[in-house]
């Protein structure tokens, strides 16, 4: 369950970012206990979602020149007083000038060893660990199979399939019971939803483009610099534009983000979603409040054109800055917060998938010993559940070993992200042709070599 930490040093108060929301707070209950046992204490000086966090540490260290601290040419420079941050591997690489490497002094060859290996690698700028990983962020496909068989839909082996049985749901005009619902068209069951702005509606054209491609680089060559081949990302933006004029997603997608999304499908207002590990515990809350008959299921994605299935995936981390003012301090709380124990209580509580190799295997055990007591008790709720949930474990855990769509460290990657979105948005929603959208990313996306 993780060792406690010796509290030798003099105490101080470490102040931090971090990325928040339902799936992160929990683990910041647990900052008390590590002033327990250290002595020290934790300021949270901002929290927010990873948009506003990336805004945040953009404009702090907007001006922090750690090589000019300390020279005669620093005294309008102030560094930054934040100990320890969030952040994530997509990230990590335009923030590496202001992040501390963790060698081996810090990170030693045994702590490294109990990462899982692909985790501790991507956590890597350059060849130089700058992170450590907490969670693997990798996404597999909800659904209703009680909504399926009302509407005799199969659940989907492609692409096409999901946007057809997405259709035809629609169609069927099932009604929702939302007495809350203040946007009408959410009065009957819609068939699928993903993020329709922002991050999340440039990372579901990712992976929809890595299984439309043929090539390998169709978006990004050897080099990492991005391409953003106009056949390729024609067809999916065609695709995208489809799921909405075909009534597949609801019309206001665009005004959607991950947590309004994984909201539809928990409250019993859409079909099927594609969502994250950690949204898994508070999902299963909600559904457990809707009618009975709901049944949920989770499969893998479904298959591209190019006969892959690739799933937009991530790793969220922290980091220490270069600004910070205690490093062993920082150094400590770092080791903390991915400790075994908090990475089991975050796993066990709402559904992250771990990054370290001892706590995974716990998730299996558990995951199995709860599967054979809902068997043996013959309670078939809990059977149901304990169906769920292995099931779930499975899928991401094929997921993450066959169909991560990891991004390239790029430095300018939260530009090209905020920058290309736009465009996605403009095509999905039919105010502006594919093509033209095709065009105007490639000349974006090259205006980042």
């Amino acid at each position: 369950m993780g060792e406690t930490i010796d509290s030798t040093d003099s105490s101080c108060t470490l102040r931090i970012a971090v990325v928040s929301g339902p799936q992160y707070d929990r683990l910041y209950e647990r900052l008390q206990l590590f002033e327990q046992e250290t002595g020290h204490r934790v300021q949270i000086v901002f929290r927010g979602s990873h948009p506003e966090l990336n805004d945040y540490l953009a404009s702090t260290f907007q001006c922090y020149d750690p090589k000019l601290l300390g020279s005669s040419s620093s005294s309008s420079t102030t560094a930054p007083e934040l100990d320890l941050i969030s952040t994530h591997i997509k990230y990590a690489p335009s923030q590496a000038h202001f992040l501390q490497e963790l060698g081996h002094n810090q990170v030693s060859e045994q702590e490294r060893a109990e990462f899982l290996d692909a985790a501790l690698e991507a956590s890597k700028v350059n060849g130089k660990l700058i992170q450590l990983p907490r969670m693997v962020d990798s996404r597999v496909l909800f659904y209703r199979a009680d909504i399926f068989e009302a509407t005799d839909q199969r659940p989907p082996e492609t692409w096409q399939d999901l946007l057809s049985a997405a259709s035809a749901i629609h169609k069927a005009a099932l009604p929702v019971e939302s007495p809350s619902n203040t946007r009408p068209e959410l009065n009957v069951m819609q068939g699928y939803v993903f993020p329709g702005k922002l991050s999340g509606l440039f990372g579901t054209f990712y992976e929809l483009a890595m299984m439309e491609m043929q090539g390998t680089e169709s978006l990004f060559d050897q080099e990492d610099q991005p391409v953003f081949d106009e056949s390729v990302v024609v067809r999916v933006l065609k695709y995208m534009r489809e799921l909405v004029s075909s009534h597949g997603v609801p019309q206001d997608i665009e005004e959607y983000y991950f947590d309004e999304v994984s909201s539809l499908f928990s409250e019993g207002k859409v079909a099927m979603v594609a969502d994250w590990p950690s949204f898994y515990g508070g999902m299963k809350q909600k559904l457990g409040l809707l009618a009975p008959g709901v049944r949920v299921k989770v499969m893998r994605y479904p298959i591209g054109a190019n006969g892959k299935r690739s799933a937009y995936s991530g790793m969220h981390s922290f980091a220490i800055p270069k600004s910070c003012r205690y490093p062993e301090q920082a150094l400590q709380l770092l080791k903390f917060l991915v400790r075994d124990d908090q990475q089991w209580i975050e796993a066990s509580e709402s559904g992250s998938f771990p990054t370290k190799k001892a706590v995974l295997q716990r998730v299996e055990e558990e995951t199995e010993r709860k599967r054979r007591a809902a068997e043996e008790g013959l309670d078939q709720e809990q059977v149901v559940e304990a169906e769920l949930d292995s099931e779930r474990l499975r899928c991401l855990q094929a997921t993450v070993e066959n169909d991560m769509a990891m991004f390239p460290h790029l430095k300018a990657y939260p530009e090209l992200e905020d920058a290309l979105y736009v465009m996605i948005q403009e095509a999905m929603m039919g105010r502006v042709s594919p093509e033209e959208a095709a065009r105007r990313m490639r000349e974006a996306a090259q205006a980042f070599i």
